[in-house]
């Protein structure tokens, strides 16, 4: 990272901005370009979990290759300032890689489905059998992280 002064190395840190964002974007290789999706994401300890349909070419790529790379990004902020020169942002954001595999279990499903709404201030109850069935978990055991800072306003 070029600008030490602003990576972020506590752990806590990294997490508490994963755990505030709303969106993930998730990177993944199909062996000939890289395909990036937004998703919507919960954390449970140090893994990250992502809801999608059961068909598509997230799906496909993750089942033949299931490295991926994601970022978040929490607070953001442009700060014009009084010239073309001076503008800054103020910003804190994680990158992270790991590996995935989608969930078979439907208890493990729901368990997550049920964490997701939580996040998300929806129903955690009574999520329909329907509805586990026909949604791909799919689980990222985070095993890299890297955040960078910039929260001053003079930097």
């Amino acid at each position: 990272m070029r600008r030490k002064d602003r990576e972020l190395r506590d752990h806590s840190q990294l997490l508490a901005i994963l755990d505030g964002a709303d969106v993930l974007h998730l990177g993944l290789w199909d062996g000939k370009e890289v395909y990036v999706v937004p998703l919507n994401f919960v954390r449970i300890d140090d893994v990250l979990y992502v809801h999608s349909a059961l068909e598509g070419r997230k799906i496909d790529i993750l089942k033949t290759n299931p490295q991926v790379c994601f970022e978040v990004t929490g607070v953001h902020e442009i700060e014009p300032g009084a010239g073309g020169a001076h503008c800054t942002t103020r910003y804190e954001s994680v990158i992270g890689w790991g590996t995935s595999s989608v969930l078979t279990d439907q208890g493990q499903k729901r368990s997550v489905l049920s964490a997701l709404n939580k996040k998300f201030g929806d129903s955690t109850e009574n999520i329909p059998d329907t509805v586990v069935q026909r949604t791909a978990i799919v689980k990222i055991t985070m095993e890299r992280l890297t955040g960078k800072s910039n929260r001053s306003i003079n930097d």
